[in-house]
């Protein structure tokens, strides 16, 4: 006989278990197989400056500027994938339990090998388990054992034959994981950095610069893409967070808005929300003009599956050249 395992499985559910669980193993047919998640992301084609963080608990930062391409922060932001029940308001359950195995979002129930698997010419091949009718069919799937917690859900679990593992199950991609293949969709981009004095202008040491960032879609948010799986669709929505200038002086300021553009009409008043000041020249710099680059740091809300959560990742700007000149008082005779 097959053997059932874990919280609220059933010898006697059968009947009621085939018609569901031939539903998932449809869902489930194109699900990639193998060991463990793999994690991590990679830069996106074209953006070859870029640090991501996707796990762990927040935190605060640290004043270091992200190293391009370098491995993330461990005092970054982010944060671990989530997995909620809608069934009876039960909320949020852990993603994994010892006892019943990886919660797949599709079906909201635990999923676990069966161990052992049932023998070639077990009788009980021929109810319950949604498996093919030949040895060879089935030798290429695996049967797991299905627990649905929630009241009432109990005829829902049992011993189900799967070609691959669900969603989230040990090699299977994650909401997470598909979450940052979204982010590679939206080829997020560093701040387009405008500044008063603009480029080929001279501004004067003690007087206020004016510093922003162009806002575009890929420059500031929100961007929102989706990536999909065999039984599972995650979106997600960036929006920034900060940016983290470095002005050149060995002095920084961090924005937490696009800042303001400025106009003529603000004749010499500090920026509102997004300025600096500067107090020596950049004479003795080559080209003659500080160097400012900026950080970009956007935070990624990801929801798919019954599970949500969030990413931090960060993009580096085009440098920008600020000229800074000293004023000279001319005595008249």
């Amino acid at each position: 006989m097959l053997s059932l395992r874990g919280r609220g499985a059933l010898l006697a559910v059968a009947a009621v278990a085939v018609p569901l669980h031939l539903g998932l193993s449809a869902g489930l047919a194109a699900a990639s197989g193998g060991g463990k998640p793999g994690g991590g992301v990679t830069c996106p084609e074209l953006v070859p400056d870029c640090d991501i963080n996707a796990g762990g608990g927040g935190g605060g930062d640290n004043g270091e500027k992200p190293k391009p391409g370098g491995k993330p922060d461990a005092g970054g932001g982010g944060g671990s994938a989530k997995c909620f029940i809608e069934w009876d308001n039960i909320g949020e359950v852990p993603c994994y339990d010892a006892d019943m195995g990886w919660f797949n979002p599709a079906g909201q129930c635990y999923w676990e090998i069966l161990e052992p698997q049932p023998a070639k010419d077990a009788a009980d091949w021929e109810w319950g388990t949604a498996a093919p009718a030949t040895d060879a069919e089935r030798a290429k799937g695996k049967v797991y054992n299905v627990t649905c917690p929630g009241a009432g859900r109990e005829l829902m679990g049992g011993s189900t034959w799967s070609l691959n593992p669900p969603p989230g199950f040990g090699g299977g991609p994650t909401a997470e994981e598909l979450a940052q293949e979204a982010i590679k969709k939206m080829r997020l981009l560093g701040a387009d950095i405008g500044s008063a004095p603009k480029a080929g202008k001279t501004g004067l040491v003690g007087m206020p610069v004016w510093i922003w960032n162009n806002k575009a879609p890929r420059t500031w948010g929100p961007v929102t893409a989706s990536a999909s799986a065999p039984g599972i669709t995650v979106t997600a929505t960036a929006n920034v967070k900060k940016v983290a200038y470095t002005m050149g002086d060995g002095g920084s300021e961090v924005c937490t808005t696009a800042g303001t553009p400025y106009e003529k009409r603000f004749g010499g008043q500090p920026s509102p929300d997004c300025g600096y000041r500067y107090t020596k020249t950049s004479n003795s710099l080559p080209g003659k003009a500080f160097t400012v680059t900026a950080i970009t740091t956007w935070t990624v809300h990801w929801t798919g599956g019954g599970q949500e959560g969030d990413i931090t990742t960060t993009r580096e700007a085009e440098p920008a050249q600020i000229t800074i000149g000293e004023a000279q008082a001319v005595a008249k005779p």
